[in-house]
């Protein structure tokens, strides 16, 4: 297949006289010149023809396998410290109770109804499952949108640099 094409080195790009080398290299498989093998020879080694077909199959039954979770941001909502007091009390628990279930100190639950102390996102679905409530939120696109223009591009470094001078 390759062996009549020409092969490039896959870290300077120069062409490659003969087989070339096959590396594993930082995590990756490549093909490199004699050049650039000896330059990273302490840190590569060598791989064989099964080692890359192994490699292959790995990553296609990765690629064929469905991810199970896009990655949502999720946040808590605001009135956190209402939901979490009003759907204690509906179910008949104390903060004592709901603070062994949760596997946290009772001054955890009092700071959290309070609103002194926002649960974390694993604390948030710990706490809709037993109180059967809704806590978490996507986090809306609107503030990404705004983060945006906050963010401090190369012009602004620039002229922050001169102002020091």
């Amino acid at each position: 297949m390759q062996s009549s094409a020409q092969k490039y080195c896959e870290m300077c790009g120069a062409p490659i006289k003969g087989k070339g080398i096959t590396v594993a290299y930082e995590g990756s498989i490549i093909t490199v010149c004699l050049s650039c093998y000896n330059k990273i020879r302490k840190s590569a080694k060598i791989v064989n023809e099964k080692e890359i077909k192994k490699n292959e199959e790995k990553k296609k039954i990765k690629a064929s396998t469905p991810k199970l979770s896009t990655e949502v941001e999720l946040e808590v909502v605001d009135d956190y410290y209402k939901l979490i007091k009003e759907a204690r009390e509906r179910h008949g628990l104390s903060q004592q109770q709901l603070a062994q279930q949760l596997k946290v100190s009772e001054n955890v639950i009092k700071r959290f109804e309070s609103g002194k102390l926002k649960p974390t996102i694993q604390q948030a679905k710990q706490l809709e499952k037993i109180l059967g409530i809704k806590l978490l939120v996507p986090v809306e696109s609107e503030e990404e949108g705004e983060e945006k223009d906050f963010e401090l591009t190369l012009g602004d470094v620039a002229n922050i640099r001169e102002g020091k001078k």
